[in-house]
């Protein structure tokens, strides 16, 4: 005989036990929402490259090098750092003392070692470093600064781990041949040294490649001095020049990103001092975003540092196009 009494009663009994049967045990939400990952962070790393200038004093450099740590970067790529004495002042001092707050690396033989990184040791655990040659010794001609035959080009590279985020961060340092550009910020008619540069620069772009199909990928900035001046490379766009042959890789100066500063990163002998020939470029992406960027005067050095500030993000900190972390 049909029931609907009982019947209610049945069905109200499965449902409670289904209930009881679907409702996730606090174990099961810790699990849930462990599953979820990690809760989204960021990190700000600031990033200086700096000319030292072969001419100074070991003195005078080792002060400047000194002058621009305590402006607060974390990252320090230097050029025209061959002279022994002044790398081991700069080892003894700022890196291997009971104190030291800097770890680096100033590799040698001085010439591909002309271009040293320096990294915050509380911030970044240390993966890797390594030197690739790029380009030959070159006579290119007693026309133009720096030796009528240039040493053999490097880029030297480091490897670090990102303490706050874990994102694998590379530095490409570099330093290019000078006296390239013409008035209109196009390539000059010193072809031999014009012609170093295009294979210099086609060897870092083959190195960002590597590093993106090869080695492990992660967040690329290439430094150092481009002995171009960014103001007329942007107008007149060679394409062996950084403003198109980094913008092929999508790699972009801060001063795309940033602006112009007023100030340039070099001052000439007749006190012109607007070149922006010194670079920090990266890859603009949700993982990479500039915030800012000063160049630092008062230095012995006929150039001046650039600083600039990323903010380094991770999984989760874009929530419907807004950055949250």
């Amino acid at each position: 005989m049909w029931n609907p009494r009982g019947l209610r009663f049945g069905v109200s009994a499965l449902i409670g036990a289904l209930a009881l049967t679907l409702s996730p045990t606090a174990d099961a939400r810790s699990t849930s929402t462990a599953a979820a990952g990690p809760e989204p962070v960021a990190s700000v790393v600031r990033i200086a490259s700096f000319n030292t200038a072969a001419t100074s004093s070991t003195r005078r450099a080792f002060q400047d090098v000194k002058s621009l740590l305590g402006q607060g970067p974390d990252i320090v790529a230097l050029q025209e750092m061959s002279s022994w004495e002044r790398r081991e002042r700069v080892r003894k001092r700022l890196l291997d003392c009971d104190t030291c707050l800097w770890d680096g690396w100033l590799p040698v033989p001085a010439v591909p070692g002309g271009t040293p990184i320096l990294w915050r040791s509380d911030k970044f655990t240390f993966l890797g470093r390594d030197w690739l040659e790029v380009a030959p010794e070159t006579y290119v001609g007693d026309r133009g600064a720096g030796p009528s035959t240039m040493h053999a080009k490097y880029v030297v590279r480091v490897r670090l781990l990102d303490n706050v985020t874990g994102r694998t961060i590379w530095i490409l340092n570099n330093h290019f041949p000078p006296t390239v550009q013409g008035s209109d910020g196009g390539r000059n008619d010193l072809r031999r040294r014009t012609r170093l540069y295009a294979r210099q620069m086609a060897g870092l772009q083959a190195i960002i490649d590597r590093i993106k199909t090869e080695e492990g990928g992660g967040q690329v900035f290439v430094t150092g001095d481009f002995n171009v001046n960014y103001r007329n490379d942007k107008v007149a766009q060679d394409p062996i020049f950084p403003y198109v042959a980094m913008g092929t890789r999508g790699y972009r100066a801060s001063y795309y990103a940033l602006g112009e500063p007023a100030t340039g990163t070099h001052k000439l002998a007749n006190g012109f001092d607007k070149r922006l020939i010194d670079y920090v470029h990266f890859r603009p992406t949700r993982k990479v975003i500039a915030q800012g960027q000063r160049i630092v005067t008062g230095m012995n050095s006929d150039h001046r540092p650039v600083i600039v500030d990323f903010k380094i993000t991770t999984r989760g900190c874009w929530v419907r196009g807004e950055l949250i972390c």
